[in-house]
């Protein structure tokens, strides 16, 4: 992780005009892109801001910014953490889908509803995340690794509309099987998309490191701040 730091003197001169960090921001993020660099943190007045409150701060004109910071990662290695991460929780994910399952044969629906619910939203993440890789990867990374992506995502639909179907119905058998033998299939054949993104993107490393690494000072191109 790289830290970068400018002064609200030298943003206002390099821009000639009172705007809002919203493009400062905009600019820094595209310029980064170009070295597959992603700011993780910005940093106002010395003052730490969340994701979630970029927004209200994207609206501070120049004329009340003291120094503005930014913390720098590079954005394959962020994206290799998130790809290995959910690869190495796959197997307690599906079992945990067994598990419930089971309980649900044995006790019905009393008392599971919760777990139910998390395990959804669990799934839905995963698929969300996965599908997200692969658009920010490209499909020009997966040529040597095809898969049938469109299939995964019918399938992982018309699992979650029938499990969906079986709770409202309040037909815990046939939502146990849904669970244990549909959807844990779903799940192997998601945890064999991120084998291959992850084998994919640990090829493009191993051919690009003379990009990643040729920034050396990281001007901000035209609109770059250095530190």
């Amino acid at each position: 992780m790289e830290r970068y730091k400018v002064s609200g003197d030298e943003l206002r001169n390099f821009y000639k005009d009172n705007i809002a960090l919203e493009e400062v921001f905009s600019d820094i993020e595209m310029d980064l892109m170009t070295n597959n660099q992603v700011v993780c943190r910005y940093i106002i007045n010395g003052l730490e801001i969340s994701e979630a409150d970029e927004a209200k701060f994207s609206t501070v004109t120049l004329d009340q910014v003291q120094t503005l910071e930014y913390l720098t990662e590079n954005s394959r290695d962020l994206t290799g953490l998130v790809l290995r991460g959910w690869i190495e929780a796959m197997p307690e994910l599906m079992q945990a889908t067994e598990n419930l399952a089971r309980r649900m044969r044995a006790q019905g629906l009393k008392g599971l509803l919760k777990s139910i619910h998390e395990l959804v939203q669990n799934c839905e993440y995963l698929i969300d995340s996965t599908i997200s890789i692969k658009a920010t990867m490209g499909d020009q990374f997966l040529g040597a690794h095809p898969l049938n992506w469109a299939a995964t995502e019918e399938h992982s639909k018309k699992t979650v509309t029938e499990a969906l179907r079986a709770l409202e119905n309040k037909d815990f058998i046939l939502l146990a099987d849904v669970l244990e033998y549909d959807l844990n299939h779903t799940l192997q054949m998601w945890t064999e998309h991120l084998k291959s993104l992850e084998k994919a993107l640990n090829g493009e490393q191993s051919g690009s490191n003379n990009k990643s690494e040729q920034a050396g000072s990281h001007p901000m191109g035209r609109k770059r701040v250095a530190n």
